[in-house]
């Protein structure tokens, strides 16, 4: 005999009752944990204070019965030096009253803006560059009719540009005209190294040769030109050293 079927109408109210008792159901239980959740005494909502300025930030922290502690200082481009960058727990978070909420703050942008060091001496491109927070790369030299020795003559980044903090600006700086020349040093008395690395410094190259000179062994017995002479720059003088 075959099974009695079920009216559709009494099915689909059967269906839509079980729905609904769900739906209550669970409408009830989210209640309870929102007035659980709510009826805490003893726990709060952590602010949030990203990007508020450090003494503000722990003082709203504080407000909330929480403890603020700055652990690390860290660049950022968009967040002012002294500023929350960044907490934990986050906001929105509840924690326990007295719960420790770790701080995070900007040490301002790591971008700094490069000065013209152009028409400086080394020296005084060295403490600019050190001023704005950069450093000096291993120069590189020129001979030059348009820029007097030692100046500097060009840079890389360029002046205005912008440079992550302590990093090197390469520097040209230069020779001076190729028919440049320097007063030739006293040499007499000074030890071979002494002597030619002096001369190198002047960039003119000594030739060496040695005669016997028992007394003043590895010293400079004698020099052509003499001291005070003028000597172009690149051109070569003769050194006498003892042996």
């Amino acid at each position: 005999m075959a099974a009695k079927q079920r009216p559709p109408a009494l099915y689909r109210l059967v269906k839509a009752s079980a729905i609904l008792a769900g739906l209550v159901a669970l409408g009830l239980v989210s209640m309870y944990l929102a007035m659980t959740w709510s009826m805490e005494p003893n726990r709060v909502e952590i602010a949030r204070v990203v990007g508020v300025e450090s003494v503000a930030a722990s003082e709203i922290l504080k407000e909330s019965g929480l403890v603020p502690r700055v652990v690390a200082e860290e660049f950022h481009v968009r967040i002012p030096k002294g500023s929350v960058v960044s907490q934990r727990p986050a906001g929105g978070t509840r924690v326990k009253l007295g719960s420790e909420v770790r701080l995070i703050l900007s040490r301002g942008t790591d971008q700094v803006e490069v000065p013209k060091l152009a028409g400086l001496t080394m020296p005084q491109a060295q403490r600019a560059l050190a001023e704005a927070g950069l450093a000096a790369g291993a120069p590189m030299a020129i001979h030059s009719d348009a820029h007097p020795r030692d100046l500097i003559i060009a840079q890389d980044p360029p002046a205005g540009a912008t440079a992550v903090r302590g990093s090197a600006v390469a520097l040209l700086q230069s020779l001076g005209p190729w028919n440049d020349e320097v007063a030739m040093p006293d040499l007499m008395g000074r030890e071979l190294v002494v002597a030619t690395n002096l001369l190198k410094e002047l960039q003119i190259e000594g030739v060496v040769t040695f005669t016997q000179a028992a007394a003043r062994e590895g010293h400079v017995v004698a020099q052509d030109p003499p001291a005070g002479a003028p000597v172009k720059i690149g051109s070569q003088v003769k050194i006498t050293v003892g042996e």
